[in-house]
């Protein structure tokens, strides 16, 4: 074997040990994060919140509302498939059913999974 080939495989094994260490002190470190701060109280957590209040409040729903009435009244002129018109409903369904689906399976115990007092960042 060469010297180089000898050399690209020492590289190779340096770079595996440098990941499994990488690896090994993620894994280590996860559970503190992990329960350091529930959801709401980090930053990211607030933002994530926000999105879901403003996905599923007022602005949501009338936005929800706009997208119904346009797919629809395509559908009714030929221009949109009634397929398409059945996948829009469907994901606007899914949007504003989420909470409940996230809730049923464990993952909230909450309605919506935030505290009401989440707003956007100022």
């Amino acid at each position: 074997m060469s010297n180089v080939t000898k050399s690209r495989k020492e590289v190779a094994s340096m770079w595996q040990l440098c990941l499994a260490l990488a690896i090994s002190g993620a894994a280590v470190m996860v559970p503190d994060m992990l329960f350091a701060a529930s959801p709401t109280d980090t930053p990211i957590g607030n933002i994530f919140c926000s999105i879901a209040l403003l996905a599923t409040g007022n602005t949501g729903k009338g936005l929800a509302t706009i997208a119904i009435t346009v797919i629809g009244l395509g559908a009714l002129l030929g221009k949109v498939s009634w397929g398409m018109a059945l996948i829009v409903a469907l994901g606007i369904a899914l949007v504003f059913g989420a909470a409940a689906i996230a809730g049923s399976i464990g993952v909230t115990n909450m309605e919506t999974g935030c505290s009401t007092t989440a707003s956007w960042p100022r």
